[in-house]
């Protein structure tokens, strides 16, 4: 149950046990009064109207007092006879002042009179001048039924607050239990992430608001914790950048110091010999270029200066040209590419010169990995639906299934990188062509099929106006 209904219930718990226990004071205040009041003759006393009966049939002219008081006396009663405000015959037990007084204010008439006064029953009758009084005393002398039951009454409602009390105290300690409980356990989760443990939970098994805050604290700290993992790794990748940067500079380095230390020195005594040691310090040189071109370019992406110029464009156009642009160079190396572009328009929106760097490290990749000769790379062109298709294959030996995930990884180098080139891999290649084709609004695959396969999908645009 949610915590509000908790607390609105236990409001109309306490309400409704306060209302029960003022009805049940107020019927027990009725009860005594019923049972002792005035409502009437009948509430008075059982006796009343055969004492009447004595006092209606007696002659008050035969002034036999004694012999009235006897009759009266059989029902609880006793007498008083006033005459010209005189006592003419008295057994009353209080016979003060008040009483009399109390007595002697009634009106009478010439009927009977009945009723109570103070803590008396009485009857009244004037008589043959007289005034004749049958009174009968209650054993309570506290000055009346209200003030007879007002003692008890309020004891009673004192207890029904006690009680009250220690029902609400119970009910608001069982509330603040279940309300700390899950608060001191988020206490605790957050003083353990402060510590710098992410691995335990916080463990709620209420069903109640706290919840669902609990369950997203520990999202929370499922997320910080692959935040974490993320940055362990990618701090990891960065030391071994660094240390395959190092190992990948000094290689080339090595060499263009070494044959101009040959050239320094004469051992290059001929033409043709000082131009063979040059040429390969140009190439190892031209290396060291492109690698360090390479990280400048993925500096640009961390801190999001690549900016993108879109324009509608012809993707099987432009995959041609790139085949034209590359004819030349890849053959020095024994490799071909051919463009096989469906027969149709194919609109795109690209940025021409960062998608030819997707092809320029497409085939890169392919040069040092495929790992065969002559190598033949084909590029594909089509349409599906709304969208462009370009696949880049090569006729190499493909990549192991479990590295398939992690080709577009940043600073990620399958375990044969190094062996199988000349040792300048950076990891940053096919990361570069994911974020790229993203940035594009597209999405790369990779999969084996007779070679490596990677497959670029981008968002087809309007036919007109394609340049």
């Amino acid at each position: 149950m949610k915590v509000i209904n908790r607390i609105m219930l236990s409001s109309a718990l306490l309400v409704m046990l306060s209302l029960l226990s003022l009805l049940t004071v107020f019927g027990i205040i009725l009860f005594f009064d019923s049972m002792n009041g005035d409502g009437g003759k009948e509430m008075l006393d059982a006796k009343l109207f055969k004492a009447e009966e004595q006092m209606s049939g007696f002659d008050a002219s035969a002034e036999q007092w004694g012999q009235l008081h006897e009759q009266l006396d059989s029902f609880g009663y006793q007498l008083l006879v006033m005459r010209e405000n005189n006592v003419i015959y008295n057994t009353l037990a209080d016979s003060g002042e008040d009483r009399i007084n109390s007595l002697t204010n009634i009106r009478l008439g010439k009927d009977v009179l009945a009723g109570r006064v103070q803590d008396a029953t009485f009857i009244a009758m004037n008589k043959e001048s007289y005034l004749i009084y049958a009174v009968k005393q209650t054993a309570d002398k506290s000055g009346g039924n209200f003030y007879a039951i007002l003692k008890p009454a309020i004891l009673i409602s004192i207890a029904v607050i006690v009680v009250i009390v220690l029902l609400s105290q119970l009910f608001t300690r069982r509330m603040a239990y279940r309300i700390v409980r899950p608060l001191n356990a988020l206490s605790e989760g957050a003083r353990r992430i402060e510590n710098g443990d992410l691995a335990q939970p916080i463990i709620y098994k209420g069903n109640d608001e706290f919840a669902s805050v609990c369950t997203a604290f520990n999202h929370m700290q499922e997320h910080l914790l692959e935040e974490r993992r993320k940055n362990n790794a990618y701090e990891q990748a960065r030391i071994d950048l660094v240390a395959g940067i190092s190992h990948d500079l000094r290689t080339p380095l090595t060499s263009i110091k070494g044959y101009i230390k040959g050239l320094r020195d004469g051992v290059a005594q001929t033409q043709e010999k000082r131009e063979q040691y040059l040429k390969i310090a140009y190439q190892k040189s031209t290396e060291m270029d492109k690698l360090l071109q390479k990280l400048f370019y993925f500096s640009s992406l961390e801190t999001g200066n690549l900016p993108l110029a879109l324009k509608l464009r012809d993707l099987g156009q432009f995959a041609q040209h790139y085949e034209a642009a590359v004819h030349e160079e890849l053959a020095q190396m024994n490799a071909t590419l051919t463009a096989s572009i469906e027969p149709a328009p194919h609109p795109v929106r690209l940025d021409s010169e960062q998608m030819n760097r997707v092809m320029a490290n497409l085939t890169e990749n392919a040069i040092k990995y495929a790992g065969v000769s002559p190598l033949r790379l084909t590029v594909s062109v089509w349409r599906e639906g709304d969208s462009e298709h370009l696949l880049f294959a090569d006729n190499g030996q493909g990549v192991p299934e479990e590295h398939l995930p992690h080709l577009f990884e940043q600073f990620w180098r399958g375990d044969e990188a190094r062996t199988q080139t000349d040792g300048n891999s950076s990891g940053l290649g096919l990361y570069i062509v994911n974020y790229i084709v993203e940035r594009h609004g597209g999405t790369v695959t990779a999969r084996n099929h007779h070679g490596l396969q990677i497959e670029i999908v981008l968002p087809g645009g309007k036919e007109a106006s394609v340049e």
